[in-house]
């Protein structure tokens, strides 16, 4: 299978929502499932439907940043900048309103909801966090063009002749200090 590199904004986007898309299921099955089995063994059913619960917010929050980065990949980098504080800000909102909502609820243990959503959303930003690191993408360095004045900075004079007093002419290049043995 010969592997392609994404080309452009739009197509990096995907390319990185794909592969986080794949980790955040992964890592919310495999953080998940013991989360729910140690609440239901240390609880009883109401932790292991608690943690259920918990582990589902952080999965829907997780899936929201994907939706937010499908729907915005089209859009100017400023456009994509401001979905993505927009949507972790209505993310955050979502979060307090679905978490002091369900703790309300008769039958819910706090503590199981509060350590699952927050082992699942751990899980899941390590997700994206390690699908943006493995992402491969392409990386263009212009090239660098010759300064008109003659400097390796481009300006006329640099910032000793400038103290001398001497201004202008050729700077002799850089001194290295002498080493004694």
């Amino acid at each position: 299978m010969i592997r392609t590199l994404p080309e452009g904004q739009e197509q990096t986007l995907l390319a990185l929502a794909s592969s986080m898309r794949r980790g955040v299921l992964v890592a919310t099955a495999v953080v998940g499932v013991p989360t729910v089995v140690v609440a239901g063994a240390l609880v009883g059913p109401q932790g292991a439907v608690s943690a259920f619960a918990g582990i589902a917010l952080a999965l829907l929050a997780a899936l929201f940043t994907l939706w937010l980065m499908h729907r915005t990949a089209g859009k100017e980098p400023k456009a994509v900048m401001m979905a993505s504080l927009g949507g972790f800000v209505q993310k955050m909102i979502f979060l307090l309103i679905a978490l002091f909502g369900l703790a309300s609820v008769p039958g819910v243990h706090r503590m199981s909801l509060a350590v699952a959503t927050i082992v699942g959303l751990l899980a899941t930003t390590a997700a994206e966090g390690w699908a943006g690191y493995r992402l491969r993408t392409l990386l263009v360095v212009p090239e660098i063009m010759p300064a008109t004045s003659g400097s390796p900075t481009g300006m006329s004079g640099s910032s000793a002749e400038a103290a001398d007093g001497t201004g202008g002419g050729t700077s002799p290049g850089p001194v290295r200090p002498e080493t004694s043995p």
